[in-house]
């Protein structure tokens, strides 16, 4: 039988950009975290913390890599 050796931080998947951007077009629009993930299709916990970013002023969370 094989070992799996994959750790739960190995096994993330980065967000790719344009739902990062659909979030931030969801915020600006007034919907909450929940909803937001809701209808981005992404976890509640990481749009939770895409939302407090917003709130501090923080859109950098939006555009990241080249996904």
């Amino acid at each position: 039988m094989e070992e799996n050796n994959t750790s739960l931080r190995g096994s993330r998947k980065r967000v790719p950009n344009a739902k990062r951007l659909e979030c931030l077009r969801l915020f600006e629009a007034g919907y909450g975290y929940k909803k937001t993930a809701q209808l981005a299709d992404l976890n509640t916990y990481t749009v939770r913390e895409y939302k407090r970013r917003y709130n501090q002023g923080d859109s950098t969370w939006a555009s990241r890599g080249s996904c």
